[in-house]
């Protein structure tokens, strides 16, 4: 009779939850919970792991050491050669390296130079200037004429008109670097540059970062984040010590754990014994809840505010009580007597044998 009750009541379709459990005690919290009948399917994981091994190291130290060498040599076709990439300046600047974007640009004014290539020089010396990047150590290494042209060019395009760049971004609140430099200012917002093509990129939590080559003002859509990014920009989080339950972890954790809806259950580092909760469904926050040590208590509580299920209602309202109480009679050939409710409302169900 109870087997067949319980497999009546639960056998409607219960919606996947995922469950995040962290804090003193998590191993025993997810024991009880795996053990507990609720009204969803639990999947219990833990948060993403340590971060993948860094991928291949920049080809860029070994390809302008080249540079400097086939300089050195008076071999400026070789030089050139090392240097060519029509992207790579703009590239390393939306990658923050500032310092790599310098020497590439301070070896190729000075290859240009000795190949008696000036405009082609001359370009290259003033993006340095446009992007506003600090002369590298290697500029002791080339010919006074070449320490010159780079003068020249800050002067040049320090004289240059300030203009003013408003970025936006879809979502809005994104941050901005700007040309390697980060933390420029956060979507929508207007900056001054000097005149001239500058690197905009835009980061935030949850996106993909985007870059764009601008000379007026632009509006960027970022993309969603991918798992393993998102799990990245949850790390960082964690790292600066922000809560698990926070919105923005919250979020996170349910991109990089592919989890529709996500619970995550987490000790108050103000009171160990209490339990914090929150429910996030498709990545949106839905529900906060705490109680004191009650885990299975937190999380009904959770689904039910988060509308993943109805409230409970009494037992003697559910069709699948009075199936079972039917089956129940039939297979014993009797008369079922049930008492329900608090007024000991007597209702009888009479089968036949």
């Amino acid at each position: 009779m109870t087997t067949l009750l319980l497999t009546l009541l639960l056998s409607s379709g219960a919606p996947a939850v995922t469950l995040v459990v962290e804090g003193p005690h998590a191993d025993e919290t997810k024991r009880e919970l795996s053990a507990a009948t609720l009204p969803v399917e639990l999947r219990i994981t833990d948060t993403p792991g340590a971060a993948p091994a860094p991928g291949a190291p920049s080809p860029w130290p070994t390809r302008l050491a080249a540079a400097r060498k086939a300089y050195v040599s008076a071999n400026f076709t070789d030089c050139l050669q090392a240097l060519e990439g029509d992207g790579a300046v703009t590239t390393l600047l939306a990658e923050g390296e500032r310092l790599l974007a310098a020497r590439l640009l301070t070896w190729r004014a000075a290859c240009h130079t000795g190949a008696r290539q000036p405009e082609p020089a001359r370009v290259a010396a003033e993006a340095i200037a446009t992007f506003q990047l600090p002369l590298p150590e290697d500029v002791a290494s080339t010919t006074p004429d070449v320490e010159l042209l780079l003068a020249r060019a800050f002067t040049q395009v320090g004289e240059r008109a300030v203009t003013r760049l408003r970025v936006d971004s879809v979502p809005a609140g994104a941050t901005v670097a700007l040309d390697g430099r980060l933390g420029a200012c956060s979507t929508p917002c207007t900056m001054e540059v000097l005149a001239g093509t500058h690197v905009v990129q835009l980061t935030a939590d949850g996106f993909t970062p985007a870059w764009r080559v601008i000379t007026a003002d632009t509006t960027l859509t970022l993309a969603p984040a991918e798992p393993t990014l998102a799990a990245a920009q949850w790390r960082a989080r964690a790292a600066r010590g922000e809560a698990l339950d926070s919105e923005a972890s919250v979020k996170l954790l349910a991109s990089s754990l592919r989890a529709p809806r996500l619970v995550v259950l987490a000790a108050d580092p103000a009171a160990p014994g209490t339990l914090r909760g929150a429910l996030a469904i498709d990545g949106v926050l839905k529900a906060r809840a705490q109680r004191e040590g009650d885990a299975e208590g937190l999380l009904r509580d959770l689904l039910v505010r988060g509308q993943v299920v109805e409230e409970a209602p009494p037992l003697y309202k559910r069709w699948p009580f009075w199936v079972a109480v039917g089956a129940a009679a039939v297979a014993a050939g009797v008369t079922t007597a049930v008492v329900v409710g608090t007024r000991q409302t007597v209702t009888r169900v009479e089968l036949n044998p």
